[in-house]
């Protein structure tokens, strides 16, 4: 029985999939165990992830991104699936970088995005609150800038 193969796959979805499959299990599989006992993975896999182009592969190639279509993306996260790597946090920073694509100014796109494609920035997100959970319309919590600080308040 041949293996499914989505649609909106191309050759190059293809050749993409070859490669992420090939640097996972050589480079990422072996860490998993130890990524799941210490929480995170350490810095240096991002950097290899980054220089692979599995980081932001759907980003313009103007912001340090691999230029491709979200498919990248979804292959990316398939793999590590696949080989049940869910400690590696590329999901959230794919998120990110879509906001910034998205909302962010000229100024942020250039100055965030290819960090974060190469693995020398990582993001996060923080979306609850007590209460609330996940709920972002009922997040109350705002950062307010104090100086060259921020801290939060609750309206």
């Amino acid at each position: 029985m041949n293996a499914y193969r989505s649609p909106w796959m191309t050759e190059d979805h293809d050749m993409y999939r070859d490669g992420v499959r090939k640097f996972l299990e050589s480079e990422f599989l072996p860490q998993r165990d130890h990524w799941v006992e210490q929480g995170y993975p350490e810095k240096e896999y991002w950097k290899k992830a980054g220089e692979m182009g599995l980081l932001c592969p759907d980003v313009p190639a103007e912001y340090g991104g691999g230029g491709g279509d979200f498919g990248f993306d979804v292959i990316t996260y398939e793999e590590l699936l696949r080989l049940c790597i869910s400690s590696f946090g590329n999901g959230i920073q794919s998120i990110v970088a879509h906001y910034i694509v998205k909302y962010g100014t000229e100024e942020q796109k250039h100055r965030w995005l290819p960090g974060m494609a190469s693995g020398d920035i990582i993001t996060s997100i923080a979306m609850t609150e007590p209460g609330t959970g996940s709920d972002l319309q009922s997040i109350t919590t705002k950062a307010v800038r104090d100086g060259d600080e921020y801290c939060t308040q609750r309206f």
